[in-house]
């Protein structure tokens, strides 16, 4: 196997790259020309291929073919680069794959170094999310007062969503922490506001802050994180993205307003496909503006989490409690909400809407990813506000249906705004009308707060979630006297406006309505053909019904004795 030891430059190039083509040198044997500039650089010839190579303390690096580096001062320079990565024990064939690809001297060693990082276990960002969201989040934790917080799977699911899942971040997947730099992230946060993904683009940059703070806080080493340089801590959102504090809420006419048109309007008018709301999601609009509880617990709620109220007060005897674990509620603290006997039976209604067995009160009405049960998602109510405003839930199938009958020369009917006046609101400003009317009422703040959850309420020490639920549930820290004022005051406002807005709809009052036809029938009012219609503000409010029936199953006289000795023994 020749060997000449000499000064590489063209003629010895032009040498290998001939024999090359040539095939001089078979698999058994090559030519070799090491150089005396670089004593770790040589090149070789083997079979038709001349290409360089780096040998140093038993390792062999490949820097690529004659035609791939270029000149001999190219591969001098690359030869030096690798012998210096290989000491530092880094990944040099990374470097010479960077370099090849058209990176130059400095980037192609930040990929040597991220490549090396890799191999060592080192976090990506894919890794980091994973280690925040499937094991710190979705497990237990103890805080610094010694209390132990459930897991959050809503948001395990959130951050996933807007750290992984979201295409502007796809190409952070494989990038080391360590090669991250504020401006990589400010670069996500600002696609997304200019694509208009206004809450995406905030979310983002609180969940990465998040889940990098906890890979340096928990795991300095394997993401290589340290507190010399908190970068993310300088990351900010856009301004343009954070929503300006809202100032209008729905007034309590209006929230009767709004429950009486989602009741009478389950098919909306002009709409073609004549398909009605799911009688459960109007359950879930009357459910959230009674209680004031943020939809993303609320519509979680149990059918087995609903409670008697024993040793209530006299007054309360006939109350119910409706018991959200911690896990559901912001908070992380679990939560008992005092129901009164009308709102229970929204409850009964509502788990009673769906033929389908479910354990929740409020089911989804449709099952995806092969669930065989669900909640009804928290978008649910607010899609039906949006729908009583003639929005379509499909915004780009109704865009491409007006487009269509444009060009056909079809008159398009467009839904009407049924909400009017009303200005935009969302279920969670329900919360606010219950707080600000709570006040109207002379309800005490403490008792409003207590019913919200806020955290500026203090409750005593928050029960352990392993405690059992009916232990949790009556819990003195519940305060569950202090929230039936408050529950009491306010479903009665919103029941007695609500008895307004339909009265205002009526040809006649309801009581007289009583004298002519049974509660518990649909009224037929100004059709002749005597078919029941749809419930209209014609028809009994479905409360005012449920509670004749309750009633006159109290009032049903008892069989005799005689009778029921006479039938035991047929």
């Amino acid at each position: 196997m020749p060997t000449e030891r000499v000064r590489i430059g063209a003629k010895h190039i032009k040498e290998a790259r001939k024999a090359a083509e040539a095939r001089t040198y078979g698999t058994s044997g090559s030519l070799i020309f090491a150089d005396t500039g670089e004593v770790n650089l040589k090149l070789r010839v083997q079979g038709a291929t001349a290409a360089w190579i780096v040998k140093w303390n038993g390792q062999t690096v490949r820097l690529g073919t004659v035609d791939d580096v270029g000149d001999a001062d190219m591969a001098r320079e690359m030869t030096r680069e690798v012998v210096t990565l290989l000491k530092a024990g880094k990944d040099a064939r990374a470097y010479v794959a960077a370099r090849l690809a058209g990176e130059d001297t400095e980037a192609a060693a930040v990929t040597a170094t991220a490549s090396t990082a890799r191999k060592d276990g080192k976090w990506t960002w894919a890794e980091m999310v994973r280690q925040y969201a499937d094991v710190y989040l979705s497990n237990p934790r103890t805080d610094t007062r010694g209390e132990t917080k459930e897991p959050s799977p809503d948001s395990v699911k959130e951050v996933k969503r807007y750290l992984l899942k979201i295409p502007e971040t796809h190409h952070l997947h494989d990038r080391l922490l360590s090669t991250l730099r504020r401006g990589d992230l400010e670069k996500v946060r600002n696609a997304l506001a200019e694509a208009g993904k206004m809450t995406p683009s905030r979310q983002f940059v609180a969940y990465a802050k998040a889940a990098l703070s906890h890979a340096e806080e928990y795991e300095s080493e394997a993401s290589g994180l340290d507190d010399n340089n908190l970068w993310w801590h300088k990351l900010k959102k856009r301004q343009d993205t954070i929503p300006k504090a809202k100032t209008r809420h729905p007034s309590l006419k209006e929230t009767a307003t709004l429950l009486y048109l989602a009741e009478k309007h389950r098919v909306m008018p002009e709409r073609r496909v004549e398909r009605e709301t799911s009688l459960n999601a109007v359950c879930s609009l009357w459910w959230l503006a009674l209680t004031g509880q943020r939809a993303s617990a609320g519509l979680k709620l149990l059918k087995k989490n609903i409670l008697p109220w024993p040793g209530a007060p006299d007054h309360l005897k006939d109350w119910k409690i409706a018991f959200f674990p911690a896990h559901t509620m912001k908070g992380k603290r679990a939560h008992s909400l005092p129901i009164p006997p009308r709102v229970a039976l929204l409850l009964q209604r509502a788990a009673t809407a769906m033929a389908r067995d479910s354990e929740y009160v409020f089911p989804a009405t449709r099952l995806q990813g092969g669930k065989v049960d669900a909640h009804l998602s928290r978008s649910t109510p607010r899609l039906l506000i949006q729908r009583l405003r003639g929005r379509p839930a499909d915004l780009k199938a109704h865009a491409e249906a007006r487009k269509k009958a444009k060009k056909d020369g079809i008159e398009f009917p467009e839904m009407p705004d049924l909400l009017g006046d009303i200005e935009e609101f969302s279920t969670h400003d329900f919360r606010t009308t219950f707080a600000t009317e709570g006040g109207n009422l002379t309800v005490r703040g403490d008792a409003i707060s207590a019913v919200l959850d806020h955290q500026s309420i203090q409750t005593g020490d928050a029960p352990r979630f392993a405690a059992p639920i009916t232990r949790q549930a009556y819990d003195f820290s519940q305060k569950l006297e202090l929230k039936a004022i408050a529950m009491e005051a306010w479903t009665m406002a919103v029941f007695d406006a609500v008895e307004k807005e339909w009265a205002k709809h009526r040809p006649f009052p309801f009581k007289a309505l009583r004298q002519v036809l049974p509660l518990g029938h649909v009224l037929d009012l100004g059709h002749g053909d005597g078919v029941p219609q749809k419930a209209s503000s014609q028809t009994p409010l479905w409360y005012q019904e449920m509670e004749s029936k309750e009633a006159m199953k109290k009032s049903e006289p008892r069989p005799r004795l005689s009778e029921l000795r006479k039938s035991s023994d047929e």
